[in-house]
């Protein structure tokens, strides 16, 4: 119910065709699998209650931002575009 109300956060990812180019010569690639990291973004404390939900266990809030989120990709992806801002596009690419 929570992804029907949401208001859509988009944010662009880099076209395929351009970090190819920008990797063209390269001779060292790596990559760095964040699975956990949507687990590290704190959800704001006043929207905590907006992600509310109930098991046999009892009534639950995330305090960080889970998986299935309309905009948690979108948010996590901004959030890593700051985090490498200095080196973005040079030896970093966010997708």
């Amino acid at each position: 119910a929570l992804n029907k109300l949401a208001i859509k956060n988009q944010f662009p990812m880099p076209r395929a065709e351009y970090i190819f180019d920008r990797l063209a010569g390269s001779r060292v690639f790596s990559k760095i699998d964040l699975k956990s990291g949507y687990y590290q973004v704190r959800v704001a404390e006043d929207d905590v209650h907006k992600t509310a939900f109930r098991t046999e266990r009892g009534q639950f809030e995330f305090t960080v931002m889970p998986f299935g989120l309309t905009n948690a990709p979108a948010t996590f992806t901004r959030l890593m575009s700051r985090v490498f801002r200095p080196i973005l596009g040079q030896y970093v690419f966010v997708f």
